[in-house]
C-alpha cells in the first residue's frame, strides 16, 4: 500500500511541477464546460492535487503508525477529495471567472446587421460588412430566398450554415 501512495504522490507532483513550468490544458474536459456555461470539477488542476493530496496522505498516515488499511485509504480519498474541490473553486473563482476566451456563442451571428459590399446574384454568393466588437468585419453571404440583392443594400443574417450567412433585406 506504501507503494500505492508514494507512486500517487509523486506522479502527481511531477505533472503539476512540469504542467506549472511548460503549461498544458487546464481542463481535460476539451471545451464541454464551456458548452454547458461553467468548468467541470474534472479539470486538471483538481485531479493532480487530489492526487497528491491522496498519495502525501496516505504516505504520511502509514508512516506514524496507523495501521488500519481501510481508515488510511478513507482518510486519504477524503483528504484528495477536499483539496480537487478546494482547486477547484480556485479554479471558478479566479481563473475561470477572468478568462475571456471566445465562446461559441462569439460566432454566431443570427441578428447581425451589415451592409452588401459585394453584390449577391440569384443563388450566388456575396459580402456582408459589419461591425462587431468595434472592429469592421466581413462573411460571404447568401441570400434567403435566391434573389439577386445589390451592393449597398443593409442585411440582416438569418443563420450560418457552412461559414456562409444566410441574409435576407432588412427593413426599417
Amino acid at each position: 500500500m506504501m507503494t500505492l501512495f508514494a507512486i500517487c504522490f509523486f506522479v502527481g507532483l511531477v505533472l503539476t511541477v512540469l504542467i506549472t513550468f511548460f503549461g498544458g490544458d487546464f481542463h481535460a474536459d476539451n471545451g464541454a464546460a464551456h458548452a454547458h456555461g461553467g468548468p467541470s470539477f474534472f479539470n486538471l488542476s483538481s485531479i493532480l492535487a487530489s492526487l497528491t493530496v491522496f498519495g502525501g496522505i496516505g504516505y504520511m498516515l502509514n508512516q506514524v503508525g496507523m495501521t488500519s488499511v481501510l481508515l488510511i485509504l478513507l482518510i486519504a480519498i477524503g483528504a484528495g477529495l477536499f483539496v480537487g474541490w478546494l482547486f477547484f473553486l480556485l479554479y471558478v473563482k479566479v481563473i475561470y471567472k477572468h478568462d475571456h476566451s471566445m465562446k461559441e456563442s462569439d460566432f454566431d451571428l443570427s441578428g447581425q446587421l451589415g451592409k452588401l459590399s459585394v453584390p449577391i446574384n440569384g443563388k450566388g454568393t456575396g459580402e456582408m460588412m459589419f461591425v462587431m466588437h468595434g472592429t469592421t468585419r466581413s462573411i460571404s453571404v447568401r441570400s434567403e430566398n435566391g434573389e439577386s440583392i445589390p451592393k449597398g443594400t443593409k442585411v440582416v443574417v438569418l443563420h450560418m450554415n457552412k461559414g456562409i450567412a444566410t441574409v435576407t433585406r432588412f427593413n426599417q
